[in-house]
């Protein structure tokens, strides 16, 4: 359990993190429905209890599936944890998994996946991952279309009985904390007791990637198109990655970006494009994002493509980077101006492995790094030729 205390406001903040992501599941969509189904019912309440003991203390207790782990965060007054903990302990250690809510839940979530599949931007990413990827593995966004079909009541029990075990379990606990409420949180969490199997095997389709560079989503009837570009990058704890996330910035990261400026501005073709990295605890993923009218469906993309050959060619003018760096250390300390906010980037470091130091190393690149750098690692990691791209939307 790791605790970070602050006396600025009387609320608190409980994180329990499970190895219990889609990295992990065996089928699609399992991880997301199990952590779901905790809250349909234990051996002391049934789901309308939980639901009407957290509304009545005021609280938040939800569930948040992820790629490489499933969390359960209650955000309540420090006040009422003698209260609420408990229900906590128990949502966690004794789900009944209830068969009708089973069978609610499930055409809930088919229903809800209807529903996003005839978004061009589900479909856009879902399809542009699946190209960096391959079909089954577990960081492809998204679900296929009939993917919860199969999924039985046994499938989850079996998901939780395996991956939900406090071996692997991360605790961390923010907010308004004194003594004694540090000492009833290590008493009642010491008494949390889950076996699951603490293998730290993943999804075997990990293990290959995907080999087409080019999709696209026929969508007829819609006027836009939901554009994806990017490929696979050096993962947080690599020397370069500071430097990449610059870089980044430089290219679509903030509202003053290249891509803003000339496919928004200049060309009118959006309301909005950005470029992220988003790490995860196996992979790093590059891609640029976008929603344009299908008639400029290419012209946007040799856009983009135009913006990282500059960067590959021409170094970023001083005056340019002098203002980037600015925004991106105003940006961080805005970022951690809250507890909450302080703790995830301390669970960031925890879960991930990273060293202590590593937002000081942060703030160190995003002061030193030159433009003659930032042109060479556009050359090494943004090659045009690796890049992958897909594309939902009506053909132009």
């Amino acid at each position: 359990m790791h605790i970070i205390k602050s006396e600025t406001q009387p609320v608190i903040r409980l994180d329990f993190v499970f190895k219990a992501g889609k990295w992990y599941e065996s089928e699609a969509g399992v991880a997301d429905l199990s952590g779901k189904m905790l809250f349909e019912g234990t051996v002391n309440h049934t789901a309308s209890q939980i639901a009407e003991k957290v509304a009545y203390y005021g609280a938040s207790f939800e569930n948040n599936q992820g790629y490489d782990r499933t969390e359960f965060t209650l955000y309540c007054l420090s006040k009422y944890i003698p209260e609420l903990l408990p229900l906590v302990l128990d949502v966690l250690q004794n789900p009944t998994f209830p068969e009708e809510e089973f069978n609610l839940l499930k055409r809930r979530n088919q229903q809800n996946l209807k529903v996003q599949r005839q978004k061009n931007s589900y479909l856009a990413t879902h399809s542009f991952t699946k190209l960096v990827y391959n079909n089954q593995h577990p960081y492809v966004f998204g679900l296929d279309e009939n993917a919860l079909d199969g999924i039985t009541r046994e499938s989850l029990v079996n998901f939780y009985a395996s991956r939900f075990s406090t071996s692997n379990l991360e605790v961390f606990a923010c907010g308004s904390i004194d003594d004694p409420m540090q000492l009833l949180l290590e008493q009642e969490i010491q008494n949390l007791n889950l076996t699951g199997d603490t293998e730290e095997s993943g999804n075997l389709a990990a293990d290959s990637l995907g080999n087409e560079t080019n999709a696209f989503v026929d969508m007829p009837e819609s006027l836009q198109s939901s554009i994806r570009i990017g490929k696979q990058f050096p993962m947080i704890h690599h020397p370069d990655y500071h430097k990449l996330v610059v870089l980044n910035e430089i290219l679509g990261g903030y509202f003053g970006s290249r891509l803003m400026r000339n496919i928004r501005e200049e060309k009118g073709f959006t309301y909005g494009i950005y470029s992220a990295i988003s790490p995860k605890e196996q992979d790093s993923l590059f891609y640029v994002g976008t929603d344009v009218n299908f008639e400029v469906t290419e012209n946007t993309i040799e856009e983009i493509k135009k913006e990282i050959r500059i960067l590959q060619t021409e170094e970023v003018p001083e005056d340019e980077l002098h203002v980037v760096k600015n925004y991106m250390l105003g940006k961080f300390l805005n970022d951690i101006s809250t507890i909450f906010e302080q703790c995830d980037r301390y669970k960031r470091i925890i879960l991930q492995g990273l060293p202590h130091e590593h937002y000081n190393n942060y703030i160190t690149t995003i002061r030193s790094v030159t433009a003659r750098e930032l042109k060479e690692l556009a050359q090494q990691y943004l090659a045009l030729v690796e890049l992958k791209t897909a594309v939902a939307g009506k053909k132009a």
